[in-house]
């Protein structure tokens, strides 16, 4: 008998001593980006400055609409490791028609990071503070069309360009329990992530195609011949997020 209750308390012990939400789970965020993307930003001011006031103008990106998913795991009673993916994206457009001609022009930007993260959370209450920070691997693409549409002839070029960047953030917030293993976050981070190398091709109207790369000037940004000596441009990512997301676990 003496034995026995040994037993039941030794373990009473080792189950205390797991952490209520040991194991897997998922979390799911979703919410607005501010990002800095200078280079296009500038160069957007710099030429809305020159289009006559009350002409079409072209929308800078900055609040970007981002989500991500994390698959987790809880390897220590208040830290918690994950692996995930996000997604973020932004469009920017411009179109003038005089009589009948027609310019227009299209940018588009996509950055999908490879994320791992370490996070602090207490186990969950009803409301719990939670710090996190971690890196991201960004595969991040651009598209840009230019098109000149004259007497029914439609000449211009459409490209695409991307690459691969390193990126770092951190972060934090509050849960609010919903139940004992679900909780809704609300929270924001900072991320650094300095994109370059952007390389791809450009395809024209007839469809002869040109190798390119992202390139900026005082007066220019966009896709350049390869053999150019225009100074090479950034994806800057660098900037905060406001979120809200959920947290289940399993």
């Amino acid at each position: 008998m003496r034995r026995l209750i040994a037993l039941a308390i030794a373990l009473t012990v080792m189950a205390a001593a797991v952490p209520a939400e040991a194991g897997f789970g998922i979390k799911v965020k979703g919410g607005y980006s501010y990002i800095g993307y200078s280079d296009f930003n500038d160069w957007v001011n710099e030429t809305n400055a020159e289009i006559p006031s009350g002409s079409p103008t072209i929308d800078n990106m900055n609040w970007l609409p981002e989500i991500s998913a994390e698959l987790t795991y809880t390897f220590a009673p208040t830290f918690t490791g994950a692996v995930g993916i996000g997604y973020l994206s932004g469009k920017s457009d411009y179109s003038v028609s005089l009589g009948g001609d027609n310019f227009s022009y299209v940018h588009k930007l996509k950055a999908m990071p490879v994320l791992l993260n370490v996070y602090w959370e207490p186990p969950l209450v009803s409301v719990n503070p939670f710090v996190y920070a971690g890196v991201g691997f960004y595969k991040t693409d651009l598209e840009f069309e230019y098109w000149l549409t004259t007497g029914g002839n439609k000449e211009g070029y459409s490209s695409e360009m991307g690459n691969w960047g390193v990126g770092f953030h951190a972060g934090g917030g509050v849960r609010i329990a919903l139940m004992p293993t679900l909780s809704l976050d609300i929270g924001a981070q900072g991320r650094w992530a300095e994109i370059s190398g952007l390389e791809g091709t450009a395809t024209s109207s007839d469809g002869e195609t040109l190798d390119v790369y992202l390139a900026k000037n005082e007066v220019y940004f966009g896709p350049e011949d390869m053999g150019a000596e225009e100074p090479e441009g950034t994806v800057s990512l660098t900037g905060v997020t406001i979120f809200i997301g959920l947290s289940f676990g399993f």
